[in-house]
């Protein structure tokens, strides 16, 4: 009866009654052993139905077990943290994907991963124990927790604000409060420095390096940067940049005036954050126990590698769950990893979506998979790409490719034709109008006027050179310099594995290629209706080469619009 008073009179928006019940009901349930029981059999089943061979739980003996009795099969092995095994930064990899797959999946997160829970076997495996304390995460929470992921792989921290009222850090209400206060660009610079790794520690490095280079002429008449008193000029700078950049990022917002572990160090700014802004900030029960596991995992990481990146190290399993599910939610995530902001497709982060898919198939799938020892983790790797790319049924993941590919040799065909007849279309000397005697030249010169090549096609034109020269390599040599975070040395497409696979989707490809079609004859259309938006008056004032263009542009896309909804119903028929 006091928590509610107590959040009212300082204002508080923490759940503090809901924070007490799920630590209550935490500890109350680990002293039924039944449910540890089924929660430890659980994540082993539910480790190999997503065929992560590199992590399991221990065997319960059920006729040995009760509600007061739980009795397990041996498990040997040390601890992860004491061991000096040159496998531990790929087993932190494996536990980092074992609780994504978690936290983002299966919806039961284990809650007590303090390092004598997490044991390397002698085999090379993870063994994680002792599940009494677990949490069930609900779906709109996961779907949440991956476009987080995913804005701030891209950078968009823009949308940061709407993913906290999504994670139930700020209510609903409050969000133009947390617009207006500045705070985004705190989460933000926070949040970009935390993902180049190295823990707090790492962060703080970075900062004081750039700040030293920011205020470089402040701090010229300094013979040691590093004195305190040089020290205490580029703090008060940065200090007053930081509240300058808080007030003009929350005056662009509101348009009035405003008054003056990675994971671990995350957190207590968070709860900073919560403290000083206690009536915008609230601290979800959930985050208590997510914020301990992944601290926990971030602190062995960096005991063995001193730049360890928690949040680089989500990648594999973010690229993993983007390119599986076809769910809205999961798209919209995926469309902004891809294309950020824009229109543009970015090429660099298909490429990491790739390799990250790899890296995390190599990591868990095996031992010696995770080892470089073994091409298992590769070749499900592509296997899971190819049921992604080549479903007969189709996908958003297809869809986007197709979409690429088709707007890609739009603008390569064009391109072509427009550099074989450009003595036609611009003709080194004037020809005058003699109405239907020059008519097919002007026929001729609209359609041409109509191949042209703009910034957007330039791009497309770029990204194939890039993609081209990619296969190119990936063809002449088996390895690559460039090391994905799986350790392996090659980092090339495997493409005679991959041609296997297309070989076993004989149907599909030709399904595929009805759609392909479509998505051609869609993109052909919409760049034409986009010719045929002058108006009347302007006709009048343009050439006749011009005037013919817009409106064979009309027809044009009216015939491609009916071609594209024709194959659209073949690829129906198919089915």
């Amino acid at each position: 009866t006091l928590a509610p008073v107590y959040q009212r009179s300082k204002e508080i928006n923490t759940d503090l009654v809901g924070l007490v019940d799920a630590w209550g009901e935490g500890f109350v349930n680990e002293l039924d052993y039944r449910k540890e029981a089924r929660a430890t059999t659980e994540f082993s089943k539910a480790m190999k139905e997503r065929q992560l061979g590199s992590v399991f739980a221990p065997e319960v003996v059920e006729h040995l077990s009760s509600t007061h009795v739980l009795t397990t099969k041996w498990v040997d092995g040390e601890r992860l943290s004491d061991s000096d095994a040159d496998d531990v930064p790929r087993l932190c990899g494996v536990a980092l994907n074992a609780y994504l797959t978690m936290l983002l999946d299966t919806g039961t997160l284990h809650c007590d991963p303090h390092p004598g829970n997490l044991l390397r076997t002698p085999d090379g495996r993870l063994c994680i124990l002792d599940w009494g304390m677990v949490i069930n995460v609900p779906e709109d929470l996961q779907l949440s927790l991956l476009e987080f992921i995913a804005d701030l792989n891209a950078e968009n921290y823009e949308d940061v604000p709407d993913d906290l009222v999504k994670l139930q850090f700020v209510p609903e209400h409050k969000i133009d409060e947390l617009r207006q206060s500045g705070l985004t660009v705190a989460i933000s610079n926070m949040l970009s420095l935390a993902a180049e790794g190295g823990g707090p520690k790492g962060a703080m490095q970075r900062m004081v390096a750039q700040n030293k280079e920011r205020y470089a002429e402040a701090l010229a008449e300094f013979d040691d940067l590093d004195s305190k008193e040089a020290t205490e000029v580029r703090q008060r700078l940065f200090r007053e940049d930081w509240k300058k950049q808080m007030a003009e990022d929350a005056m662009s917002r509101s348009g009035d005036q405003v008054s003056t572990s990675t994971t671990m160090d995350v957190t207590m700014k968070i709860e900073e954050m919560q403290e000083q802004n206690a009536d915008v900030f609230a601290i979800p029960d959930y985050f208590v126990y997510m914020s301990r596991a992944f601290s926990t995992l971030e602190g062995i990481g960096l005991s063995s590698d001193p730049n360890y990146s928690i949040l680089q190290e989500c990648y594999p399993y973010l690229a993993k769950r983007l390119l599986s599910d076809d769910s809205p939610r999961a798209r919209g995530a995926l469309r902004m990893l891809l294309y950020g902001k824009g229109d543009e497709l970015d090429l660099g982060k298909v490429r990491e979506l790739s390799d990250g898919l790899e890296s995390y198939s190599s990591s868990t799938t095996s031992v010696q998979s995770g080892r470089g020892r073994s091409q298992e983790g590769r070749n499900a790797a592509v296997e899971q790409l190819a049921d992604v790319l080549l479903s007969e049924e189709g996908n958003y993941v297809q869809e986007l490719l197709l979409r690429e590919s088709a707007a890609a040799l739009d603008a390569t065909v064009r391109d072509a034709i427009l550099t074989t007849l450009e003595p036609l279309r611009n003709p080194p000397f004037p020809v005058p109008s003699l109405g239907l005697f020059t008519l097919p030249l002007e026929v001729a010169k609209a359609s041409l006027e109509l191949q042209t090549i703009d910034d957007i096609d330039r791009k497309k034109l770029e990204n194939v050179k890039i993609l081209t020269s990619a296969l190119g390599k990936s063809r002449g040599s088996s390895a690559s310099t460039r090391k994905p975070r799986s350790g392996l040395t090659d980092g090339s497409v495997d493409v005679g594995r991959l041609l296997q696979e297309v070989n076993k989707r004989q149907r599909a490809l030709s399904r595929i290629g009805v759609r392909f079609a479509g998505s051609l004859a869609h993109i052909q259309a919409r760049r034409l209706r986009a010719r045929t938006s002058t108006t009347v008056s302007d006709l009048e004032e343009r050439r006749a080469s011009e005037v013919i263009a817009e409106r064979l542009a009309g027809l044009g896309a009216d015939t491609l619009d009916e071609l594209a909804g024709a194959i659209s119903s073949l690829d129906k028929d198919l089915n």
